[in-house]
């Protein structure tokens, strides 16, 4: 984007905004200034053997332990970001305090209600409490994980009805034009 859009040149390229959903939201905690203690991850599948990703693991054969040969100076921070905008943390329950310490800029944090996916207690709000400043937090009643992918189309609904199906009373064309204005709100009032 800073290099090679076309329209790079109307770009700031020392105060730029990050927005993630899901893994992309654990990438944007860490290009931050997050470290995230992945040893967190196998104690965690231990006690929630049914959550997705403690499935995931399993089902491809991932040791969960294996986040304890992860050093903290492989998470690299981009000193750029000015603000963040985090829906849905992927690994929430990987970061304290201490590994949120140097996440100092605005961040605004998404979750949906009814996120099975990633369960509230050990995502959103994991990394709400670990926050060193309160971020601007916003709970979607009725949505789901995937309530923060945009619409779909009829024939990727068909393709998969799993990730585009929404729960009763939740129209997900109508809050994409509300969140959008939130996040391009929260953007334009930090990056100024």
């Amino acid at each position: 984007m800073l290099e090679q859009w076309p329209q790079h040149g109307k770009l700031n390229a020392t105060h730029v905004g990050a927005f993630g959903f899901s893994n992309g939201g654990f990438t944007v905690l860490v290009a931050a200034g997050g470290i995230p203690d992945l040893d967190r991850t196998a104690p965690y599948c231990q006690a929630h053997p049914e959550h997705d990703l403690c499935r995931a693991l399993k089902q491809a054969g991932v040791d969960p332990h294996l986040g304890a040969d992860v050093p903290p100076e492989a998470w690299i921070s981009d000193p750029r970001i000015k603000a963040v905008v985090v829906a849905a943390p992927a690994f929430g329950f990987a970061f304290s305090p201490d590994g949120l310490k140097n996440v100092l800029v605005p961040v605004q944090l998404w979750r949906a209600a009814k996120d099975r996916h990633q369960p509230d207690a050990w995502y959103d709000e994991a990394v709400r409490l670990a926050l060193p400043r309160p971020p601007e937090y916003h709970l979607v009643a009725s949505a789901t994980h995937y309530g923060f992918l945009p619409p779909c189309t009829p024939r990727f609904a068909n393709r998969a009805p799993r990730i585009c199906t929404d729960p009763p009373g939740f129209n997900r064309a109508a809050f994409h034009r509300a969140f959008d204005a939130q996040v391009v709100r929260f953007f334009q009032t930090t990056l100024h």
